[in-house]
């Protein structure tokens, strides 16, 4: 079963804050471990051999602070440095192959390492083989609201919504958090109630009150909805369509989930369908 979370660090605010929600979620998962990865894309080998060994060493030292780090908030935890040079969206997909999660900061735009410019974080988001976790601030507590799941009213009964609300479970158990499932719609709350409560009900039997789920129905756009709870939020999990990874099925994120990556302020979490439970909480 995989263990290991995978973090995307290049020395800016943000990567930083990824570390430390990679690292408090490592404590709850007693065996995991933690990949501090930097994607070094230097530049091409025509250019000067000079330039390319000092840009090289320069992405040594931001992965050598990452990992101090990481090291300092999980002592005596395993933690692998990997310093790869290439395209940050292919490293951090294929990284995920082999992780529980990949955990990244939001908006990171150092230089010549800026592991989230244009749409990197999107493109993990949609092709990751794993759960995508995006962090913006550094979470100054657990805010009440706990952790929120956003179900699609499209497809409320998709493997999708399953795969999320066993990922948030199984993170609002671990933290001992409350679990809020919304349901954003349009003038149908009656019928968003009689949905919602059909996907809910067999969770609240397996899980017997650990963590407590709560649903919600907002009569609204989904992405002003879940941008809303995500004020209140301490983890926003979405569903995303299609397989992840490279396979044929993988889809580009839609545009509620793109725009809460943009917009949500707390983290995101993008769950494929595929993904399995990847802790050692079981249901009870």
């Amino acid at each position: 079963m995989k263990q290991e979370i995978v973090v995307a660090y290049d020395g800016t605010w943000q990567s930083r804050a990824a570390i430390e929600w990679a690292a408090a979620e490592c404590r709850v998962r007693h065996r995991a471990g933690m990949t501090v990865c930097q994607v070094w894309d230097g530049p091409d080998p025509e250019r000067v051999e000079a330039v390319a060994a000092e840009e090289r060493r320069l992405a040594g030292l931001r992965l050598s602070e990452g990992v101090r780090l990481a090291e300092r908030l999980l002592p005596g935890r395993e933690i692998r440095p990997v310093l790869v040079r290439g395209d940050p969206k292919d490293v951090l997909v294929g990284l995920s192959r082999n992780a529980a999660m990949l955990v990244l900061g939001h908006r990171s735009v150092r230089g010549l390492a800026g592991l989230l410019r244009g749409s990197v974080s999107a493109y993990a988001a949609a092709h990751a083989a794993c759960p995508v976790v995006v962090v913006g601030a550094p979470a100054s507590g657990p805010p009440s609201g706990g952790v929120m799941v956003g179900i699609d009213a499209a497809r409320p009964a998709g493997p999708e919504a399953d795969s999320a609300l066993r990922f948030a479970v199984e993170v609002a158990r671990g933290r001992s958090l409350p679990l809020t499932a919304v349901y954003a719609t349009r003038g149908r709350e009656p019928e968003g109630e009689r949905a919602l409560a059909r996907i809910v009900e067999p969770w609240r039997a397996r899980c017997r009150g650990r963590p407590r789920i709560q649903t919600r129905v907002v009569d609204a756009p989904p992405l002003p909805a879940l941008a809303a709870c995500a004020r209140e939020a301490w983890l926003l999990v979405l569903g995303a369509h299609g397989t992840g990874s490279h396979g044929a099925r993988a889809r580009p994120l839609g545009s509620v989930g793109q725009g809460l990556l943009r917009r949500a302020s707390c983290p995101v979490a993008v769950v494929h369908p595929v993904w399995p439970i990847p802790c050692d909480i079981p249901m009870i």
